[in-house]
């Protein structure tokens, strides 16, 4: 696997060299110069200009300087021009430099390009991967041919392709290291004994890296927890079941249950809920409470008839559940739509398609919706 991934970069990792100087001369004597008139006055950028607009504190920059050391301004100015040529912004490359400062130190042709070709490679676009390794600096401090490519197999392999690996490099997996990457095969190979398909694996991996790299133990608790409320191995909403317990805690799980009890919902009445929807349990407790109370004693609705849909529980009050009971009420008292219009037909679309469907297609008959829809929102 790892001959495999090598074989797709056409430039080989050697070894890390660094250049060796005071940064401090080099911030007062000499300047960086990098061509690029579109995004620096005068047609060039420099590494202290970089780091200058940093907003770094004195001794904030002198730490770096203590740890920077240059034997001359070419390394610097090469890496600059490199990572500018893989389409890090002004602001990425000053971001990356307080995150990273000893970017600066790293030999560009052999250190930082094999790296930028690699993530290339495997499908990062242009503008994804400066946000990328803005983000996570991490992957720039590692060993490519040591510890990236290793783990990026690993994850490669538990997943149907390079643009999911990619998205579980993208949702959380902050740093490579083997441990962590490694936690993953005895749990995927728990899932599999249970009979979940390649798909909903995918989906785990790729969407929820927290969860698929976690400890074993954990894991395997908070599968036993999806299992024993009877949730079907098969089906999506086990890996959605599966994200809630590995995050939530039994204090909260329990407390949340509470409010919904309080709020008129049986056992029974609860457990159809979160096996339709299990996401809803991640909403706080008061936006629960806020949501319940609307729908009970704005809207009229029994608290078995929001069970039916419980992504209710997930949605912004204000901006969504408000304003589409607003429009739909009005609907309703016109005879424009089904007086027993089931609430997920209009909660569980798109802002656009409901406007197609609920306000800009009744319009001329009902001027009201639009301004009902507006104001509430606005409100």
């Amino acid at each position: 696997m790892h001959h495999f991934l090598l074989a797709r970069l056409t430039t080989r990792t050697p070894h890390f060299g660094v250049l060796c100087h005071n940064v401090i001369l080099f911030f007062n004597s000499r300047t960086l110069s990098v061509s690029n008139t579109n995004h620096h006055k005068g047609g060039t950028f420099n590494a202290f200009s970089i780091i200058n607009s940093c907003g770094l504190s004195p001794e904030k920059a002198l730490e770096i300087s203590k740890r920077l050391k240059l034997k001359n301004p070419d390394g610097a100015n090469a890496a600059i021009d490199l990572l500018r040529n893989h389409g890090f912004s002004e602001s990425q490359l000053c971001s990356l430099v307080k995150k990273f400062p000893s970017v600066l130190l790293s030999n560009s042709d052999k250190i930082l390009l094999p790296k930028l070709k690699f993530f290339r490679s495997i499908g990062f676009s242009a503008t994804d991967l400066p946000k990328f390794l803005v983000m996570k600096p991490t992957f720039l401090k590692s060993s490519l041919e040591k510890t990236i490519i290793p783990c990026y197999g690993v994850i490669r392999s538990l997943v149907r392709n390079d643009n999911e690996a990619v998205s579980t490099l993208k949702h959380g997996l902050w740093h490579c290291s083997s441990n962590v990457v490694n936690n993953s095969l005895p749990n995927i190979e728990a899932l599999r004994q249970l009979g979940l398909p390649q798909s909903s694996i995918s989906l785990l991996v790729a969407n929820f890296p927290s969860v698929t790299f976690m400890k074993h133990a954990k894991f395997v608790e908070a599968v036993e927890k999806v299992r024993e409320l009877g949730f079907d191995p098969s089906k999506t909403n086990f890996v959605m079941a599966l994200k809630v317990f590995a995050d939530m805690s039994e204090a909260s799980w329990k407390s949340k249950f509470e409010v919904l009890e309080k709020c008129g919902w049986s056992s029974d009445v609860f457990l159809l809920a979160f096996k339709k929807h299990p996401q809803f349990m991640v909403s706080s407790e008061h936006k629960i409470l806020k949501i319940m109370s609307f729908l009970m004693k704005d809207m009229g609705l029994a608290p078995k008839e929001i069970a039916r849909c419980p992504a209710l529980l997930k949605c912004n009050l204000e901006k969504t559940v408000i304003p589409r009971f607003a429009v739909v009420k009005i609907l309703k008292r016109r005879g424009l739509v089904k007086s027993d219009l089931q609430i997920s037909t209009f909660i569980k679309i798109s802002e656009k398609l409901f406007l197609k469907k609920y306000v800009t297609r009744f319009q001329s008959h009902e001027p009201l919706v639009l301004a009902a829809y507006k104001g509430q929102k606005s409100n």
